[in-house]
């Protein structure tokens, strides 16, 4: 790929993103996206196959970006629950991410097909994997309860997931301090003191 096929690219995803952001799925047409990158349709469509196709990548890329801040995060922390604690801040973090909403809106209006399943099965499964290491490492260290590791991760993540609705109702501060309110009770329920 040259120089320039890149930068078209990466700027149609910059601005499909902002885009999708402050308007939702819905609310972005392919000529929106044109107009705000630039571009005609043809070179839109010359990257992406579809506004789904460009959504999904959007997102994919931003997992990326929260998986890095999520490996730069525990560099410092060794151990499984301040791994934890930190884990539920990021989800917290993140939730107010408008991108989630986005995806949650696209999820709702679209037929899924099995390609756009997989691709959004392996778009959660970076957080999954992040929740799945320091899971296994809290039990691996002694530190957790040894149970079933991915029966533990669905019901850590999907408490951290399912927390994620207060960011209607609650500023940040509070958010946090709820998050940390959850982490307590699941490393009561997981320690094995």
């Amino acid at each position: 790929m040259n120089k320039h096929h890149v930068n078209t690219k990466q700027l149609i995803m910059e601005k499909a993103g902002s885009l999708f952001m402050t308007k939702g799925y819905n609310g972005v047409s392919v000529n929106d996206i044109c107009k705000e990158a630039g571009v005609s349709k043809g070179s839109l469509y010359h990257h992406f196959q579809s506004k789904e196709q460009l959504l999904l990548d959007v997102i994919e890329e931003d997992a990326k970006k929260w998986q890095k801040k999520w490996e730069h995060l525990t560099k410092s922390r060794q151990l499984a629950t301040e791994q934890l604690v930190l884990l539920a801040e990021h989800y917290a973090e993140d939730f107010q991410n408008p991108l989630s909403t986005a995806l949650e809106e696209f999820a709702r209006s679209q037929v899924i097909t099995e390609e756009i399943l997989a691709k959004i099965t392996s778009i959660n499964e970076v957080t999954l994997q992040a929740c799945r290491s320091v899971i296994k490492k809290g039990m691996e260290q002694g530190e957790f309860q040894n149970r079933n590791l991915e029966d533990t991760v669905l019901i850590v993540s999907s408490t951290l997931e399912g927390l994620g609705k207060i960011y209607y109702t609650n500023n940040k501060k509070e958010n946090k301090r709820i998050y940390r309110q959850a982490v307590q009770l699941l490393l009561d329920g997981l320690s094995t003191h």
